[in-house]
């Protein structure tokens, strides 16, 4: 399974899921070097949108790039979000795919 890497990304649990099968074994090793590697995908779309956030944020000191800079802005927001939500899918799919409990920070007894 081959996914690209683009900025408008969007991981869903079947992705996630498919493209851990695709490794065709559950040794942790291989699992983890694939994890790595979706990890890498899902979070490009979180540095260009911080990237774009930062960069708007300079276009709007000048009130000729603020029409540039508020939309940039926004779509900086925007796919930040979605690479974080990219990042939580990832690590969601990897824990049920691998059955490893996720961690939440509560200790289990």
């Amino acid at each position: 399974m081959q996914i690209e890497r683009s900025p408008f990304l969007k991981l869903d649990r079947q992705m996630v899921l498919g493209y851990f099968k695709a490794a065709g074994s559950h040794d942790p090793d291989v699992l983890h070097s694939h994890k790595t590697s979706l990890v890498t995908l899902g979070r490009f779309p979180k540095l260009v949108g911080i990237y774009l956030t930062v960069m708007g944020a300079f276009l709007t000191v000048t009130i000729i790039g603020a029409f540039l800079g508020i939309p940039m802005i926004l779509l900086g927001i925007w796919m930040w979000r979605r690479g974080n939500r990219n990042l939580l899918t990832i690590e969601e799919g990897f824990a049920e795919f691998g059955g490893v409990a996720p961690a939440s920070g509560a200790v289990a007894t």
